[in-house]
């Protein structure tokens, strides 16, 4: 009885606690509360419905038909401390400030369903549906300072990233060889949403002295909202070695994601009084009318569409699986990412609605954010053990690696560093169709400091952002699994 007891707590404690987990890049530490539990090493097991994620050959030793309902709560808390100085002169950026992300959560579901036509048949079809991809963080980390303008006030949503994947897979697997190798094919229809609010200091295009510090560089705020649509693959295989040894490798395609929407750009244009009426002489030229209205401390801003690719990276897993009696099984994972697939945004903005003076309209230009991430790899070992009839616990633990340089390292993605998963669940077995599982993790960053600020591609902006920054995650996964 105190052993139910305390398996039930567990399971109410990580339906209740919430957090981010976030792998390499900007990746989702995995799908599947059974999976979450190991740590991520499931791509030798994969035997239900979520496993078409991990590895879509293991579907094919599914006993019975399998419906899954998934769901997670996210929070994410990073911190950033900016220091975005050069040669010890700031811009605005709240220096020495230590900035936190607006508290939110967001519920996130997963949910697979997946048929044997007959029960000695060797095939198995179904439809997957999860979030691979996952990335939120809003902060005020901006304000214009009095000596730029001290009439009006930026926004305090001024770096916001908003990024999301979910993807519908249609899976199919087959078993041969006297059902010890099993191929599995998915079918990956990814939709990827993006939300970005963003400051951009733009240079100054007037000439000395009109262009000294504070007015070194005009403050920009550029905002995009939208969404598109991209196809890919999940393609696995397992073959079972002996009754207790088990290896699987699946490969997931790069798939392209061009999305479009919303756009608006605003200027902060800065505010200096003697500027702002050097010119109030009558027979003022437009270059010197365009002076005055630039310094007078105005908002301006142009409203339209954008586009954008993102082109999400190719995935190699393999992964082995151990069962040393009836009641254990002990497993480990290897991942090999090609996040260098991922390459830059270049936001293109289209049929803008207002036009101003020459030199106005030409601070409106494209955005390009370089990324130049490396290729990276992730670790994973978990342990299931079945205790009774009814109760099984789980833990895992994964070792996965930034993908992402100092130089171009900003609060778009806060990837802080190389991090580790530590996992833990229960499984909870009401009758043979319907069981319950539940998953917490608890990640560890790295932190990372940003001293140099850089401009890896030569447009003139920077590409990363000073200051340090830190994070440490929680989640919580759980799993209703119904079988017939």
């Amino acid at each position: 009885m105190e052993l139910r007891k305390v398996a039930l707590l567990t399971l109410i404690v990580a339906v209740l606690l919430s957090g981010a987990a976030l792998a390499g890049g900007w990746q989702y530490s995995g799908v599947g509360a059974r999976a979450k539990a190991m740590g991520g090493a499931y791509r030798g097991i994969a035997d239900d419905g979520i496993g078409a994620y991990y590895n879509p050959a293991g579907l094919a030793f599914l006993k019975q038909n399998i419906f899954n309902l998934t769901g997670e709560i996210s929070s994410p808390r990073p911190t950033a401390t900016p220091d975005f100085k050069v040669n010890g002169y700031g811009f605005g950026y709240l220096d020495g400030q230590k900035r936190y992300s607006k508290d939110e959560s967001y519920l996130m579901g997963e949910t697979s369903l997946f048929f044997r036509p007959k029960k000695d048949n060797k095939f198995v079809f179904g439809l997957a549906f999860f979030q691979g991809y996952d990335q939120n963080t809003t902060m005020n980390l901006y304000q214009l300072s009095p000596a730029y303008n001290s009439k009006i006030q930026i926004s305090d949503v001024n770096h916001r990233s908003n990024f999301d994947v979910i993807t519908w897979q249609p899976t199919a697997a087959m078993k041969f060889s006297h059902d010890r190798v099993a191929v599995g094919v998915g079918l990956q229809i990814n939709r990827g949403d993006i939300f970005v609010d963003q400051v951009r200091l733009v240079d100054n295009p007037y000439a000395y002295p009109l262009n000294v510090r504070p007015y070194d560089k005009f403050v920009e705020l550029y905002s995009i909202d939208g969404y598109g649509f991209g196809v890919g693959a999940n393609v696995g295989v397992q073959f079972k070695v002996s009754p207790k040894v088990t290896i699987g490798a699946n490969y997931v395609s790069a798939s392209k994601i061009k999305m479009t929407g919303d756009s608006k750009e605003r200027f902060y244009f800065p505010y200096n009084e003697g500027i702002a009426h050097l010119y109030d002489d009558p027979q003022s030229s437009d270059y010197q009318k365009e002076v005055n209205a630039t310094y007078k401390g105005s908002l301006i801003a142009k409203t339209g569409d954008f586009e954008v690719e993102m082109k999400l990276p190719s995935e190699f897993g393999v992964g082995l699986s151990y069962r040393p009696n009836e009641k254990t099984i002990v497993s480990a994972d290897l991942v090999y990412t090609r996040w260098s697939e991922f390459e830059d945004f270049q936001i293109k903005f289209k049929n803008r609605n207002q036009e101003y003076f020459a030199r106005w309209d030409a601070m409106f230009t494209d955005v390009t954010v370089p990324f130049q991430w490396k290729d990276k790899i992730k670790i994973s070992v978990g342990l299931e053990k079945i205790l009774n009839e009814r109760w099984t616990y789980r833990g895992g633990y994964m070792f996965d690696q930034s993908p992402v340089p100092d130089e171009t390292f900003n609060q778009l993605f806060l990837d802080t560093g190389t991090k580790h998963h530590f996992n833990a669940g229960a499984g909870f077995k009401l009758n043979e169709r319907v069981s319950f599982d539940a998953a917490l993790e608890l990640v560890v960053y790295s932190s990372r400091t940003i001293s140099t600020l850089t401009d890896v591609n030569n447009d003139r902006y920077w590409d990363n952002f000073g200051g340090e920054f830190k994070n440490l995650s929680f989640n919580s996964t759980w799993a209703l699994n119904y079988r017939f």
